[in-house]
C-alpha cells in the first residue's frame, strides 16, 4: 500500500486515537485545551457491506458491525507502539523530501492485521473518520464524522479549483488594443498585469459566477456572497493580500456592501462560507445545507499531537478557519482563466482561485 502524507495521516489519526483514548479540543490557534476532551469509545470504518467497529475498552476489539462477531483483540500498547512508528515513518519521508506516494510496510502490515483495507475515506466524503465519543460535558455518547487535516506535510487545500470555479469580470474604462493585450499577457505575475491595466486606465467589474451551482451554493450563505467572493478574488490578484482575513478588511472599505458594520458582517459571512466548505459544500454539487463531517475538524499537528474543533464549539472552529486560510493561484491553462477575450464588442477576463490552509 502506498499513500501520500495526508493519506498516511488519516491512518495515523486512527492509531493515535485508539492509543490515547481521548480527543482533545483546540483553541483558535490549535493549542490543546486540557480540560475539554471527548473519550473515544470506538472508531467505525469500512463500507455498508463490510463495516467494522474498533471498540476501545481496556483493549481494542475489532468487531463486525453487522453480526457483532469479534474478529480480533489487540492490546492498547500495540497501538501506542505503532502510532510512534508511523509518525516516525511519515516524518522521515518528509525529511527526505519524498514527493507523492510512498510505502510504510510495517505500519501497513499492522493495519492489515486489524482488518484495515484502505488508508483513507472515499474522496467524495468530507468525513474522513467516524467516531463514537463520550461527551463529558453533557454525559452522553454520540457518533460523529470528522474531516482530518494534517500539518505533517504541505498545507492542504480546502476549496479545490476547477472549471466550475471561474468568475467572469468585464473590463471597463479604456479598451485594450491588440498590442496592449499582448503586453498584459506578457506579464507573469497578476499583480503586474493589474498594475498595467491601472496605468492605462482600465479596471474590472464582476459580471457572473460561471457555474450556476457554485453561485447557488454561495448564495446559501447570503445573496451577496458571489459579489463578496469575487471582490476578494479581484483584490487577491491585484496583489493586496492572499489571507482571507485581510481581504475582508480591504473590501469592507470598498463600498461593495452597505451595513452598519461592514467588517463584522463580512467576517461572519465568510466564516460561515468556510464552515460550509469544510464540512460538506463542494463547488459543482448542489449544497443542501447538510454537513457530511458532522463532528467538525481533526488537526494532526506537526508534532504528532491530534486535536479537534468540534461543531459544538463553533466559535473556535470558525475563528481557526478564517485565521488559517488563504487564496492560491491554480493552473491557468488547466482551468481556462487569466486571458482577456472579447464578446459582442466588450472585453472580459476570467479569474479562478483555490483556498489553501496556511499550515
Amino acid at each position: 500500500m502506498t499513500g501520500n502524507i495526508g493519506e498516511w495521516s488519516e491512518l495515523y489519526t486512527m492509531f493515535k486515537l485508539l492509543a490515547d483514548g481521548k480527543l482533545y479540543a483546540a483553541d483558535a490557534d490549535t493549542n490543546k485545551i486540557p480540560d475539554i476532551y471527548y473519550d473515544v469509545l470506538k472508531i467505525i470504518r469500512g463500507t455498508e457491506d463490510n463495516k467494522l467497529e474498533y471498540r476501545r475498552n481496556g483493549e481494542v476489539k475489532v468487531v463486525n458491525a453487522t453480526t457483532g462477531a469479534t474478529i480480533c483483540s489487540v492490546p492498547i500498547s500495540s497501538f501506542v507502539e505503532q502510532t510512534d512508528k508511523l509518525l516516525h515513518g511519515i516524518k522521515e519521508k518528509k525529511n527526505e523530501n519524498t514527493k507523492g506516494a510512498f510505502e510504510l510496510p510495517e505500519s501497513w502490515n499492522f493495519a492489515q492485521s486489524i482488518n484495515c483495507e484502505t488508508l483513507k475515506a472515499k474522496s467524495h466524503d468530507k468525513a474522513d473518520i467516524v467516531l463514537m465519543v463520550h461527551d463529558i460535558m453533557c454525559g452522553r455518547d454520540d457518533t460523529f464524522g470528522f474531516s482530518i487535516k494534517s500539518q505533517l506535510g504541505s498545507p492542504s487545500t480546502l476549496f479545490n479549483a476547477s472549471g466550475s470555479t471561474n468568475f467572469t469580470y468585464k473590463l471597463k474604462g479604456h479598451k485594450l488594443t491588440n498590442d496592449e493585450i499582448a503586453t498584459f499577457e506578457g506579464f507573469k505575475k497578476f499583480a503586474d498585469k493589474f498594475e498595467f491595466l491601472d496605468l492605462i486606465g482600465t479596471d474590472i467589474e464582476f459580471v457572473a459566477t460561471d457555474n450556476k451551482t457554485l453561485e447557488f451554493n454561495l448564495k446559501m450563505v447570503t445573496s451577496e456572497m458571489p459579489l463578496i467572493f469575487a471582490a476578494m478574488v479581484e483584490n487577491y490578484y491585484k496583489g493586496k493580500s492572499a489571507m482571507l482575513s485581510e481581504l475582508i478588511n480591504i473590501i469592507a472599505e470598498n463600498g461593495i456592501i452597505h451595513t452598519l458594520d461592514n467588517k463584522v458582517y463580512l467576517r461572519h459571512k465568510v466564516k460561515e462560507l468556510l464552515t460550509n466548505i469544510a464540512l460538506g459544500m463542494v463547488p459543482a454539487k448542489l449544497w443542501t445545507g447538510d454537513y457530511e463531517a458532522t463532528g467538525g475538524y481533526i488537526i494532526v499537528k506537526d508534532d504528532g499531537d491530534v486535536v479537534c474543533y468540534h461543531i459544538y464549539n463553533q466559535n473556535a472552529f470558525r475563528n481557526y478557519m478564517l485565521a488559517n486560510t488563504k487564496f492560491d493561484t491554480p493552473s491557468k491553462s488547466k482551468h481556462g482563466f487569466g486571458s482577456i477575450y472579447e464578446e459582442n464588442g466588450e472585453q472580459f477576463l476570467k479569474l479562478n482561485v483555490q483556498i489553501r490552509f496556511v499550515k
